[in-house]
């Protein structure tokens, strides 16, 4: 996928995944959801290995809330903030040192609810560098790439089952090296890969 290709692709995620994302996400939103906080994580493409990669994180073991999982870079909104984008780009800077200039953001793709009370949104980013990272060992306890094309075909997802709130939940997740990419961040992703399925 060339550049242009792939800006037009991440443009075109913000008007296609709201219903996506929503539908899969309905069982937690048991409150209105403007008392969900806001929350925002960068989807971020580099050019690495002559193919685009998607830019993920493994949390801090020493974290209070989902040690060790896989996420994108990013965090909750801040009132300084002067917008949901400024969120994602300024927690990609603390979590993994990116200046946010190094990246070209998208239109931001309508919030996914999450059971731990967290509206987030998913701002689209790419860079056409592959940028030097700088860990905060207090968030990250490593960075990794997944493949774009790896991650856009829905056929690499499995379909896990766990319990919540006494109810069983179906969500996609997606095994990739020795990593376990599951729960909020493999829906995104999962969400993404059924758009470009169809937007092919």
């Amino acid at each position: 996928m060339n550049t242009e290709t792939l800006r037009d692709f991440l443009k075109s995620l913000s008007s296609q995944q709201h219903g996506l994302l929503n539908k899969r996400n309905t069982l937690f939103i048991e409150q209105p959801a403007d008392s969900f906080r806001p929350a925002a994580v960068l989807l971020a493409l580099v050019p690495r290995q002559e193919e685009w990669q998607i830019l993920l994180t493994k949390r801090a073991e020493t974290l209070k809330h989902h040690t060790g999982q896989v996420a994108f870079p990013g965090g909750g909104y801040d009132t300084e903030d002067a917008s949901l984008t400024e969120t994602a780009l300024r927690e990609a800077h603390e979590e993994v040192g990116t200046p946010c200039h190094t990246w070209e953001t998208f239109d931001i793709i309508p919030p996914c609810y999450t059971p731990s009370g967290y509206a987030v949104y998913t701002v689209p980013a790419l860079s056409e560098t592959e940028p030097r990272l700088t860990l905060n060992p207090s968030e990250v306890a490593e960075a990794f790439y997944v493949p774009l094309s790896l991650a856009l075909d829905t056929a690499n997802y499995q379909q896990r089952i766990f319990q919540y709130q006494n109810r069983t939940v179906q969500s996609p997740a997606l095994p990739y090296l020795h990593y376990d990419i599951w729960g909020l961040t493999a829906s995104i992703l999962y969400s993404m890969a059924e758009h470009f399925r169809r937007y092919r």
